[in-house]
């Protein structure tokens, strides 16, 4: 029941990891065009191709998430109401984009951010318990 709206929190921060991938200078694609330029057999144009096609790649496949990521939190939102709904994707998409910055960026976190993550957290199982008692009033 839940699921589709915590599925859009993921696919929704997948999303903006990829567009990191794709437009940021620190990305960790930069190293193809370094590694090519090092290449004494190499041209600047072939550098040039060898670097933005895999960028070119991300930024397509992060428009396809985007669209995914719609459509699971536009379902989300139906299964389990707007709040509820907004409140999970919200925290998933917290969460993941967290993960995804220590695991891939060496994104430091701190004691103030899981302080934060956790009331995030409490937020979302309490509006989702909220919604959970109007449903089943709901259905009697």
């Amino acid at each position: 029941m839940l699921r589709t709206a915590l599925i859009s929190g993921v696919l929704g921060a997948t999303a903006s990891c990829l567009a990191k991938f794709a437009l940021s200078p620190d990305s960790p694609l930069g190293w193809i065009r370094e590694t090519c330029i090092e290449s004494p057999s190499t041209t600047d144009n072939v550098c040039f191709v060898v670097e933005w096609v895999p960028r070119l790649v991300c930024l397509v496949v992060m428009i396809i998430m985007n669209a995914l990521m719609m459509g699971a939190f536009l379902e989300g939102i139906e299964e389990s109401g707007s709040v509820a709904g907004t409140g999970l994707a919200t925290a998933a998409n917290f969460g993941t984009s967290a993960l995804l910055g220590i695991w891939l960026w060496n994104e430091k976190v701190n004691g103030m951010w899981l302080l934060g993550f956790c009331m995030v957290l409490c937020g979302a199982l309490l509006l989702s318990q909220v919604q959970s008692v109007q449903e089943k009033k709901k259905h009697e």
